[in-house]
Parts: structure tokens; C-alpha cells; sequence
């Protein structure tokens, strides 16, 4: 078959307080700009052509990546109408959608979210949990967070392990981070907090408790983010069925962290909120919700986590970039020959 020619639409935000914008893969935070570079790479190494639009300036050079000058939403729009791809694919959220695309355009979405998708028309879900949260059909493509090693570390790097447990992420209550530093004080583990807390008496709260424990260090990115999930303990993901940012409870859709925690060598400890409770289980251990954590009980768990080894290759084998590309190569090909689902 031939190679398809692929527009891949980030979801367009600029770096807070900066004109600049969030790039692929990210600067700092920024889950869906990494699901976005991972996808990208596993086309790419497929001879799949691909177009990046709504992250001007990201890294370019690579042969068949095209990085489209268009970050606002009308620019991306007025760049599709006229464009000569096969497959339009959508990680913006809604942001973009399938009309004034030239005939015989494909239009599938990702759905990143916990609210229903925008587009429900061609929608693909990061997990069973997600999907049926959203109000996804039972034919809707489940196709989890893909993750390409080259972009990450582990101990084959020569990345030695510490004993720190990490959180990154949003310091935010669905994401659980008052429950991480719960668990890490209860093991007697320093917990780095890794990430933007725009919350601050929520932040407050955490230091308050479980000041002797925690490392606030704020939102990193670059080499200092692939280190701190390589040479980590384990991750902790500890998501939280509670009202999320977007209102209606959260139910963690793909988690990111998880998949790049683990094929960096990092087993992965978390609840079973949403996808956790599908993805957790082969890299990790799942725990219950909440901040009561007995001792005893959390040290076990530690210590009953898989092998470094044994996680990247669990990762590789259920969401490395090439075979996440394939399948989505696959739903490509089943839109552009008339199948639909919603």
C-alpha cells in the first residue's frame, strides 16, 4: 500500500505568560504535545508523510515531517482547506473539525478529554474507561498512549536509579498529588512534585501535611524531565474520581506519565481510576483512593513492583510508537475506504 500523507493538528496553546507556542514535544507541561511526538515518530519511521500544524516552531529537519507555519484556529483551518493530505487527524480537542476539507479527505479525532468529544464522528478513545465515560459507541477504536524509547532514558542509558518517588503532572486534585505525597510519607520516601500548581491552597495543603516528604520543584521539561522519570523509584499516578477541570468526575483517559514512566524503567504505582485500572496492572501496582496509607501495607507495595527491565519491555510491547502508528494507519485506511463510527 502506499505511504499516506498525514496532518497531524496539536491542540494550539501558547507558553503561559510568552507569545511563543507549546511546541512538539513540549517545552514543559504538556501531555497531548507528547502523545502527538510519539504518533508522529511511529508514522514517520512507517514512510508515512506527516504535516504538524498548532505547535509553529517545534523541532523540524526530520525527512517526510513538514512543521506547518499555522498556530491560531483559523490559520490551521484555512491551511486544511486547501491541503493535499490523505488524513486529517485531530488532537485539538475540537478545536478544528471535518468541515470545508477538500473531498476524499479522512478525518479521525483523538479524544484527550473526560467531557464527550466535539466531534464524535470518526472519534478514537485512549482507553475502554475513557470511551464509555465519554458516551463512545462499542465500535469507537480504543488505541492506548503511544511512547517512542529513543525520546526517553533508562538505566541501558547508564541512568542510575534513587530511591525518590516521583509525581509529575498537574498538582491538582483529580490528579491525585495530596494522595501521592500521602503514600510516599507513609513508605518514608521523599516524593519530587514534579509539575504546575495553579492551585495554591490545594498546594498549600500538600507542604502543610506532608512538608518533611515532599520536593516541590515545579513544572520541568527537557533533560531534567527524562532523568527524573528514569532514575525514580517508581511514578506515582495516584488520579482521583473527583471533579475534574472541566466539571463531571474525572476519569484519567490515557495518562501519559504512565507509558513514559515505564519504557524509561519505572514501574508505575496507581489507582484504578479510568485507564489506570487497564494499564497500570503491566508495569506497576494499583492501590486503592484516598491518603490512608498504612505504612507496612505501602512499603509492600514498593517492594512487590516489577524489575526496571521488566516494565520497558512490557512498554515497548503494548504502546511503542510503531505499533500504535500501525494501528491507527489501520483506522486511516478503513475511514478513506467508507467505514465510519461514532
Amino acid at each position: 500500500m502506499r505511504p499516506l500523507k498525514v496532518a497531524l493538528v496539536n491542540i494550539p496553546l501558547r507558553v503561559p505568560g510568552s507569545d511563543a507556542w507549546i511546541s512538539v514535544p513540549p517545552q514543559g507541561y504538556g501531555g497531548i504535545q507528547w502523545v502527538v511526538a510519539n504518533l508522529m515518530d511511529g508514522l514517520l519511521e512507517l514512510g508515512h508523510e506527516v504535516f504538524l500544524l498548532g505547535a509553529p516552531g517545534s523541532p523540524a529537519g526530520r525527512p517526510g515531517l513538514t512543521v506547518v507555519p499555522a498556530g491560531e484556529p483559523e490559520e490551521i483551518e484555512r491551511w486544511l482547506r486547501t491541503a493535499d493530505v490523505d488524513v486529517v487527524h485531530d488532537h485539538s480537542g475540537g478545536v478544528i473539525g471535518p468541515a470545508g476539507l477538500p473531498p476524499g479527505t479522512a478525518f479521525i479525532s483523538s479524544h484527550h478529554f473526560t467531557t464527550r468529544p466535539v466531534n464524535p464522528v470518526g472519534c478514537t478513545y485512549s482507553s475502554r474507561a475513557q470511551r464509555a465515560h465519554c458516551g463512545g459507541g462499542d465500535d469507537a477504536p480504543v488505541i492506548p498512549i503511544p511512547v517512542d524509547p529513543a525520546r526517553y532514558r533508562s538505566a541501558a542509558d547508564q541512568v542510575a536509579k534513587e530511591d525518590f518517588l516521583l509525581f509529575m503532572g498537574r498538582v491538582s486534585p483529580h490528579k491525585g498529588a495530596l494522595e501521592a505525597a500521602a503514600f510516599a510519607h507513609a513508605c518514608g520516601r521523599r516524593l519530587v512534585l514534579a509539575g504546575p500548581a495553579w492551585e495554591p491552597e490545594y498546594f498549600d495543603e500538600i507542604t502543610r501535611r506532608y512538608g518533611s516528604t515532599v520536593e516541590p520543584i515545579g513544572e520541568v521539561g527537557g533533560e531534567r524531565r527524562l532523568d527524573l522519570l528514569a532514575s525514580a523509584h517508581a511514578v506515582l499516578a495516584m488520579s482521583q474520581a473527583v471533579t475534574g477541570p472541566w466539571g463531571g468526575i474525572w476519569c484519567e483517559p490515557g495518562a501519559t506519565v504512565v507509558s513514559e514512566a515505564a519504557v524509561s524503567g519505572t514501574p508505575v504505582v496507581g489507582t484504578g481510576n479510568g485507564c489506570l485500572a487497564e494499564i497500570v496492572p503491566s508495569v506497576g501496582e494499583v492501590v486503592g483512593y484516598g491518603t490512608d496509607f498504612a505504612p507496612d501495607e505501602a512499603r509492600r507495595t514498593l517492594a512487590g513492583l516489577p524489575a526496571s527491565d521488566e516494565v520497558r519491555r512490557a512498554a515497548v510491547r503494548l504502546w511503542g510508537h510503531v505499533t500504535i502508528a500501525e494501528r491507527y494507519v489501520e483506522q486511516y485506511r478503513r475511514l478513506l475506504a467508507g467505514a465510519t463510527w461514532k
